[in-house]
């Protein structure tokens, strides 16, 4: 199995055809899966070989207990779910729907997350990204301010002799 890593800027043609990087095109030979991510605010179009995509699918599904929302994932994935292979030039046909989703236009980022691609809207991977960081970084200072409080109080302690 392919491990996927790097990204890729490409423009999704007139007709939705997104040019396929080769570094995946050995990954993802024959039919695939293509789905989109299901994200209000950072919504992106996930690719996942046949082996990968079921199982995928049921441990999105399963781990929701209410069942209107695991109802509602499973339509996310599966209803918006297209098969797709590559071209003889190396494209991807991607469905308009799937597109929308997305929110891709013509400019897409696809990005390599090891075990599947996905395909971003460039604006809003960077939105996640920062995102992602400022989250981090909260929680970076969070931990620091909990390890220099309980430095602070040992050393409060072997003040007291305790």
């Amino acid at each position: 199995m392919q491990f996927f890593v790097g990204s890729y800027e490409h423009n999704v043609d007139p007709k939705n055809r997104l040019f396929v990087p080769s570094k995946f095109r050995d990954g993802l030979t024959g039919a695939f899966n293509i789905s989109v991510f299901r994200s209000e605010e950072y919504p992106c179009i996930q690719c996942f070989t046949e082996e990968k995509f079921q199982p995928y699918v049921e441990q999105m599904i399963e781990r929701e207990t209410d069942v209107n929302i695991k109802r509602r994932t499973a339509v996310w994935y599966l209803g918006f779910a297209a098969d797709v292979t590559v071209d003889s030039q190396g494209r991807i046909n991607i469905p308009q729907t799937l597109l929308d989703k997305a929110r891709i236009e013509r400019e897409a980022l696809i990005v390599g997350m090891g075990d599947h691609v996905e395909i971003w809207n460039p604006a809003l991977f960077a939105s996640y990204n920062e995102m992602v960081d400022a989250w981090t970084s909260r929680n970076e200072q969070a931990s620091e301010q909990a390890s220099d409080v309980a430095l602070e109080r040992k050393a409060q302690g072997d003040m007291l002799g305790v």
